[in-house]
């Protein structure tokens, strides 16, 4: 592994958790199945920011919902609860995460033009989302930076 990096990590206020396992990457604990699933949302990020910056510009909506999709997604699966249930409700965080951004993604100019009278499905949407990002935050930072945020 490549110790400038690990003396990187090291000089960090806080330790991502789980960010580097000592003999294998965290990468090689996932089920084959979810390597395949993260070898695919990592390319396909790839390969969109790469169309998007080369061949055709993608609406704002499009831009920053599909970072925000595979990037829960990515964290999601890389940290990961230990038990058996609570890998099963990971896997209900990712649908939850993929509907309320699609749901964004989908409605944007509509939740723009309606800013100030939004509809009950659009608060149930958003609660869900900050929800899902502080989840999110707790899992990769620590809960001790999280209550520091909040």
């Amino acid at each position: 592994m490549n110790t400038s990096l690990l003396f990187c990590f090291s000089l960090l206020p806080f330790r991502p958790k789980k960010f580097f396992k000592r003999g294998s990457p965290v990468y090689d604990d996932l089920k084959r199945f979810e390597q395949i699933l993260f070898d695919v949302c990592a390319v396909g990020l790839l390969l969109f920011y790469s169309y998007a910056a080369v061949i055709s510009p993608a609406a704002t909506q499009y831009h920053r919902g599909i970072y925000v999709i595979i990037t829960y997604v990515l964290v999601f699966l890389l940290y990961r609860s230990k038990s058996t249930i609570g890998r099963v409700i990971d896997y209900i965080l990712i649908l939850l995460s993929i509907g309320s951004i699609g749901y964004w993604i989908a409605n944007f100019e509509a939740i723009n033009y309606r800013t100030g009278a939004e509809t009950q499905l659009d608060t149930w949407i958003a609660v869900i989302g900050v929800l899902l990002g502080i989840e999110l935050a707790r899992r990769v930072v620590a809960l001790s930076l999280l209550l520091l945020a909040l």
